[in-house]
């Protein structure tokens, strides 16, 4: 790993923890919100790969709980947003394997179908793993252990169109918004994208 990679890592961590303040509320799941500092860690996957990705979403995590500590709930929470991540790069990572084998085959891609793939896939990914984590392991298990409290199981079953609905459209800004700079970034260093060699 070279100087412009380390530094660029800090850099992708460092963005991703100051954009940890801005959330937007959602609307069907109060105390729940939508935030941007995943599009750092996506970029950083999409350039770098599986470790780099990793690594910036760990370094964030650490960040998160030294500069926005939340108490017991934050680490509880905090893993939580670490597994949703991994499962939305899973997805990014399936499509980007998909698009080489594509392109290999003599069809060619454009950075829209690139967006559309990327995207689809991490919301299939995300939508469809997620929401079931969150009801067998968030709110049975976890929760629980860190609250001291067991949450009824119809309140559960009403909480799990939220966790589809938010699982399902987290994606939909942070992978088309990742994409786009991650192209613009890797122009401008001349980085050759590690996900993206031949899309």
């Amino acid at each position: 790993m070279n100087t412009r990679s380390i530094t660029l890592i800090v850099t992708f961590t460092a963005i991703a923890i100051a954009l940890n303040t801005f959330r937007v509320p959602t609307i069907y799941f109060p105390g729940l919100f939508y935030s941007v500092y995943e599009i750092p860690v996506v970029v950083a996957f999409l350039l770098f790969g599986l470790k780099i990705g990793v690594l910036v979403e760990v370094l964030h995590i650490a960040g998160q709980l030294a500069l926005f500590p939340l108490g017991p709930l934050g680490f509880a929470l905090y893993p939580v947003g670490f597994v949703a991540m991994l499962v939305m790069l899973f997805g990014v990572y399936v499509a980007s394997r998909f698009m080489t084998r594509k392109v290999a085959s003599g069809k060619p891609l454009d950075g829209k179908k690139a967006t559309i793939y990327l995207t689809a896939f991490a919301v299939a990914s995300r939508g469809g793993i997620m929401p079931f984590f969150d009801y067998g392991v968030v709110y049975h298990i976890l929760l629980p252990l860190v609250l001291g409290i067991s949450f009824p199981e119809a309140y559960i079953v009403a909480l799990v169109p939220g966790f589809v609905l938010f699982n399902v459209t987290a994606p939909l800004y942070t992978v088309p918004i990742a994409y786009i700079i991650a192209t613009k970034v890797s122009r401008y260093l001349k980085i050759e994208p590690r996900l993206l060699r031949q899309v």
